[in-house]
C-alpha cells in the first residue's frame, strides 16, 4: 500500500517510514551489498559494491522497486520510463508490468550501448514517449554517466523526447547528482549509500 507522507529528504522517492522501504532495504542488504576490492563501471575503485541485479531479479525486489517507481511517476505525471542496458532492463520491464494493474500504464524502453548489427540496427528497444517526458532509471548512480548515456541515446533516435528527471535505487553519493544537475537533470533515489552500513 502506498504511503502519502512526504519523503524524509527532498531527493527521496519514498519515506523511510513506508514499509516498502524496510523490505527493500533488507533485500539489498542481504543479496546485493558486497564488501571487498572492486572496480566500478565508472572505473573508480571501491571497497564495497551494490550488485543490484541480485535484487532487481528477485520477484519481491522487482515488484517493490516497480511499485515505488510507478507511484513516483504517477505523482510527477510522467508517462514514459527507460534506461541503459543492462542495469536498467529488469527495472524497466518490471515497472511496465506493474504500471498496468495500478491503472497507470507507462511506455517503456531501453537503450543499447551500441546499435544492433542486424535487423533494424537501432539502439532503442521499446516505446519512447514522443514529445513527452521519460523518467530515466538505473540501479545505482556513481558518476551519472550511464544516465547521461541513456538520455543521449534516446534523444539521438527520438529528438522530440526529453528527460529532466532520473531515478536510481541507490545513489552512492559520489557526484552523480551534481553532474546531472549541471545538465538540468534532477536525480532522486530510493536509498543513499549512507542508508547502509558498509
Amino acid at each position: 500500500m502506498s504511503d502519502t507522507r512526504a519523503p524524509s529528504r527532498p531527493d527521496a522517492v519514498l519515506d523511510s517510514a513506508d514499509p516498502r522501504w524496510a523490505r527493500l532495504h533488507r533485500l539489498i542488504d542481504t543479496h546485493s551489498l558486497l564488501r571487498g576490492d572492486f572496480t566500478l563501471s565508472s572505473g573508480r575503485k571501491s571497497n564495497y559494491l551494490f550488485q543490484l541485479r541480485q535484487t532487481t531479479m528477485l520477484p519481491e525486489g522487482a515488484h517493490l522497486i516497480a511499485d515505488i517507481v510507478v507511484d513516483y511517476m504517477k505523482a510527477q505525471g510522467i508517462k514514459g520510463v527507460g534506461g541503459l542496458a543492462v542495469g536498467a532492463v529488469p527495472m524497466v520491464a518490471a515497472i511496465a508490468a506493474v504500471s498496468f494493474p495500478k491503472g497507470a500504464p507507462v511506455e517503456a524502453f531501453f537503450v543499447r550501448k551500441e546499435a544492433k548489427g542486424h535487423g533494424a540496427k537501432e539502439r532503442i528497444d521499446g516505446y519512447v514517449p514522443e514529445g513527452g517526458e521519460a523518467l530515466i532509471v538505473d540501479d545505482v548512480a556513481t558518476t551519472g554517466g550511464s544516465i547521461l548515456e541513456a538520455i543521449a541515446g534516446m534523444v539521438e533516435e527520438h529528438p522530440q523526447a526529453r528527460a529532466t528527471r532520473a531515478l536510481v535505487v541507490i545513489d552512492r553519493e559520489e557526484g552523480a547528482a551534481e553532474k546531472l544537475a549541471e545538465k538540468g537533470i534532477t536525480l532522486v533515489s530510493i536509498f543513499k549509500r549512507a542508508d547502509f552500513t558498509i
